[in-house]
């Protein structure tokens, strides 16, 4: 929020200078000029609309060549040519070329404005991160009466209660009750872990099934969101930074600009008189001329103006990038990493295999679903989904959750077992294990083993083509998931991905794209959507998160949001970042054709008048401009 005050800020703050700025221009021009007034009163009006604008240019232009040591940044190139722009009225009234000094400046700050203002509009759109600190937990007191605290209010002992639904806030040992915990905030896995008394908890998760009394073993500071929040900042200051694509452009124009300037001035000179003072008035006229034709007026504001426009087009395909710098990333992809729940899959567990031994599959699932029909839990939901419950709960005789096992029921007289491996070994049942990969949940009738079902997370739609057309961008795709091996593997299998990583923690995850980073063998993108995905979000060069499921932690920390969770959309990303770059360049090659015929053409006429460039230049930029904002209508397949 106080980012979003501050934004808001600095772009009210930019218009108002580009207003006043733009006001003393016009009356520089109109009125207050050297035909009604002295000359000095022209210079004042319009070196103060100058500076006004373009001070903050001035400054970056310095600050690039001190710390970064730079000297031919865009904004140097502004500057020089600029105030190459005023000198030349020292060449006689009629070379009065301030207003062309103030509107390179301006149109800079302009198109500055309309690619923050696309910026802002995409951070907008994405929800603040929300982490544990907003919400209370409910402690016991020492009379039994309920105390609401904040995480950062939680002491070492005290005694939490947390019903179905509830975020535990703090991480510490189960003392009273059962239940199944959601844990994937932290391993990006749906399926509950069963908790008992004895185990530990943890900040960030929930409460999915139960009534649990938690004791904290550890201050917030000490917690693990706490650490997740802390590996989110270490991961942004290890972040690489995205050079603009006009910066880059800078680098090559400017230098190679100001070295020509130097040469038309210096050169012929040499050969036409070097002690001839009209000689040296005439090519310092030329230089100072050439310097004010390259000066790129509709390069600073059309490019800038394509990225607000590709902002734009991506937006209305479900796509929020956060900053223009992230399509330059985009365009330059060698390497993307999946999350797999809830990224590259549902996150909804389906029936993926009934195997039931010595019965029908109807007489299976009819033992089984007397089971699970009474069970909040997410895989008995899943089990019992589309079926009709209505005639089996009625023949329930006697009903049991055995916290960490499974189930136990009576049922027609039947003693029904439903569950993981060791209910039936605590029952000494033998059984076949299941070898396939997902949840199994395994059946015994009177104490005799009959089949087991398998569960597993759906794959999204589209996943395989997705895959299939990064592979055929060249770009390589890898699977970083915290579920066990057999699981990953399946799912790495069947999208043909060129490499896969499993059981891996957090700060695993974070170590796997430092690695890439470091090889510095182009740019990698990281797509999850957990809090557990934040730290890997924030690392990579591009982060990806799902709009819709994603984690807010995770969606706050992005560079790129896929609003409608369409893992597919990296596709469209990737194509309007081609777009836009295309337009970029377009522009920057007519821009250079044109600037090359009108310098040239001021070089061989000595008598050509600086007004024609200066209103090629201007025609230039509103063709220039057109151009980029139809980026916006442009079609994307």
């Amino acid at each position: 929020m106080e980012q979003a005050e501050f934004d808001k800020k600095e772009m009210v703050f930019l218009i108002s200078r580009v207003a006043v700025s733009l006001t003393l221009l016009l009356l520089g021009v109109f009125y207050l000029n050297e035909t009604n007034f002295p000359w000095w009163v022209s210079l004042l009006t319009m070196g103060l609309a100058w500076l006004i604008v373009s001070y903050d240019i001035v400054y970056k232009a310095f600050q690039e060549m001190v710390k970064e040591h730079n000297p031919f940044s865009e904004y140097m190139l502004m500057t020089i040519a600029s105030i190459g722009a005023f000198a030349l009225r020292f060449f006689g009234k009629e070379h009065n070329e301030y207003m062309e000094g103030v509107l390179v400046m301006l149109l800079y700050q302009v198109g500055e404005f309309f690619e923050d203002l696309a910026t802002s509009k995409s951070r907008k759109a994405i929800t603040d991160a929300i982490d544990l600190r907003d919400q209370k937990a409910s402690v016991i007191g020492s009379e039994g009466t309920i105390l609401l605290k904040t995480p950062e209010q939680l002491q070492v002992g005290d005694v939490c209660q947390l019903k179905v639904g509830e975020k535990i806030l703090c991480d510490g040992t189960i003392i009273e009750g059962s239940g199944s915990i959601d844990e994937s905030s932290l391993t990006g896995e749906f399926v509950p872990v069963d908790k008992k008394i004895g185990s530990e908890v943890y900040s960030g998760t929930i409460l999915k099934a139960g009534s649990i009394k938690v004791k904290v073993m550890k201050p917030y500071a000490d917690s693990t969101v706490a650490k997740l929040l802390d590996l989110v900042q270490n991961s942004a200051s290890k972040k690489s930074k995205a050079d603009r694509f006009i910066k880059r452009f800078s680098k090559i124009y400017t230098p190679v600009v100001m070295i020509l300037a130097v040469l038309v001035c210096a050169l012929p000179p040499l050969f036409l008189g070097v002690s001839d003072g009209n000689v040296w008035s005439r090519w310092i006229y030329t230089s100072l001329c050439f310097l004010v034709i390259s000066c790129p007026c509709a390069i600073v504001i059309s490019v800038p103006l394509a990225y607000f426009a590709g902002l734009g087009l991506s937006s209305k395909h479900g796509v929020v990038v956060k900053g223009a710098e992230y399509f330059d990333k985009l365009n330059h992809l060698r390497y993307i990493a999946f999350d797999k729940t809830g990224t590259l899959t549902t996150g909804q567990m389906r029936v993926n295999l009934i195997k039931p031994k010595d019965l029908s599959e109807d007489q299976f699932m009819e033992y089984l679903l007397a089971a699970e029909s009474r069970s909040t839990h997410p895989i008995a939901k899943a089990i019992c989904q589309g079926h009709d419950l209505s005639k089996i709960d009625p023949e329930i005789e006697s009903y049991e959750e055995i916290s960490g096992f499974g189930i136990r029921v009576k049922y027609k007289g039947h003693a029904i077992l439903a569950g993981k491996v060791n209910l039936l070994n605590s029952k000494s049942i033998d059984f076949d294990p299941a070898t396939e990969p997902g949840s199994v949940t395994y059946l015994a009738v009177d104490n005799v083993y009959k089949g087991y079902i398998v569960l597993t997370d759906t794959l999204r739609e589209n996943c395989g083509v997705l895959i299939q057309k990064l592979q055929q961008k060249g770009v390589k795709t890898i699977l970083l998931s915290g579920d066990r091996e057999a699981n990953v593997k399946a799912t790495a299998e069947t999208l043909h991905l060129d490499e896969w990583h499993s059981d891996l923690l957090p700060e695993e995850k974070t170590g796997f794209i430092h690695s890439k980073i470091d090889e510095n063998n182009g740019t990698i993108a990281y797509l999850g959507d957990g809090i557990n995905d934040a730290p890997s979000i924030v690392l990579a060069d591009v982060g990806v998160a799902m709009g819709c499921l994603g984690s807010d932690m995770a969606i706050a920390n992005a560079d790129v949001v896929l609003m409608n969770d369409d893992p597919y959309k990296m596709i469209t990303a990737m194509t309007i970042a081609h777009k836009t770059e295309v337009r970029a360049r377009v522009n920057i090659i007519i821009a250079l054709a044109v600037k090359l015929a009108v310098m040239i053409t001021a070089l061989l006429w000595s008598g050509f008048p600086l007004w024609c460039a200066v209103l090629a230049d201007t025609g230039l930029t509103v063709l220039l401009v057109l151009n980029s904002l139809l980026l916006s209508y442009s079609k994307v397949n």
